[in-house]
């Protein structure tokens, strides 16, 4: 038997493994298959959420255990579906400058989990992540607050981390909204299934999302993002009607991945004119790439936010107007 299988013989969890060890899939589409729980392809709800991901996911799975637990059913886990840096565990995580995986191996053991491979494994590392591949780590034990305090939690839940390497800096069309290159869009597509079918394969039918792809390191177009999301969880054939819920959760819901991109667009143009002119910056004259946002003009300050595009794309009216556009064209 292999570790995967061991990991996924007790129901949906990897955690029934007492030693703490992550496990990495190369190639999240060939790695392993997909078995369908249910016939339906009912949409599953959406929710579009402020608030710190891992502390919804748990207050989720918390909710939704209580309500299973009280009618004789098992205890209820939903993934983080993570962010993951591609060369080390957590990236930077003990300095200043790190994204929300760097910020969670602060508070729990993510880092231990995906510095450790199987027991039974040649390779000593997972590093770096293949980029078809992901890193399940369950369970993660989070022993404090969010980054903001990092203050102690009583109880220390936990929960599976599901940590896939985001498309970054993609080429984009000036206004921001749609990747330039169709195969960028697409391997950005293969990464969010990657995730997905990780979790189903473990057994795990309902996931919180950060702001995967998205802020300034990443830059991918939120709108496209979102329907990628939504395509592949309406439409996919492995993935439809096998998720209870899905949930976006914004940390920072004034975040607007547009934004970034109009003023990287700005700063680009300002660049090319500034080599055009003749002589050197004077000291009075500060370097494009040194300006703040709002000296880079001009640049629309009324850019949407990521999460009221999310909200916008998840909309229920919306995703049943997509449902019954997708199948009148198959009609």
């Amino acid at each position: 038997m292999t570790s995967e299988d061991e990991n996924n013989s007790d129901g949906n969890s990897a955690s029934s493994v007492d030693a703490p060890f992550s496990i990495l899939y190369h190639d999240t589409a060939t790695d392993f298959q997909i078995e369908r729980h249910t016939q339906s392809t009912s949409p599953p709800l959406f929710r579009v959420v402020a608030g710190d991901p891992v502390t919804l996911a748990l207050a989720y799975a918390a909710s939704d255990s209580e309500a299973s637990e009280a009618i004789g059913g098992a205890r209820i886990r939903v993934p983080f579906i993570c962010s993951a840096h591609d060369r080390r565990p957590g990236g930077n995580w003990r300095g200043e400058l790190s994204g929300y995986e760097g910020r969670l191996c602060r508070r729990s053991n993510l880092s231990i989990m995906l510095s450790t491979p199987p027991p039974d494994m040649r390779d000593t590392s997972h590093y770096p992540i293949p980029s078809t591949g992901g890193i399940l780590s369950d369970p993660v034990v989070v022993h404090r607050g969010p980054y903001d305090e990092y203050d102690t939690v009583g109880e220390w839940p936990d929960l599976p981390v599901v940590s896939v390497t985001p498309g970054r800096l993609p080429r984009v069309r000036e206004n921001g909204t749609m990747y330039l290159s169709r195969m960028e869009k697409l391997r950005m597509t293969e990464k969010i299934s990657g995730a997905l079918r990780i979790c189903l394969y473990h057994d795990y039918d309902r996931v919180v999302v950060g702001d995967f792809g998205l802020g300034n390191g990443c830059r991918n177009p939120p709108e496209e993002l979102a329907g990628i999301w939504r395509d592949l969880l309406l439409f996919d054939p492995d993935l439809r009607g096998q998720f209870v819920y899905v949930v976006f959760a914004f940390e920072d819901p004034g975040q607007s991945t547009t934004q970034c991109i109009w003023e990287e667009e700005t700063r680009k143009r300002l660049r090319g004119a500034e080599g055009l002119t003749y002589g050197m910056p004077t000291q009075s004259t500060p370097s494009i790439s040194n300006m703040p946002p709002a000296e880079l003009s001009p640049v629309p300050s009324s850019a949407p936010t990521d999460m009221a595009i999310f909200q916008s794309i998840f909309d229920p009216n919306e995703i049943e107007l997509v449902i019954q556009r997708r199948s009148h064209v198959v009609e």
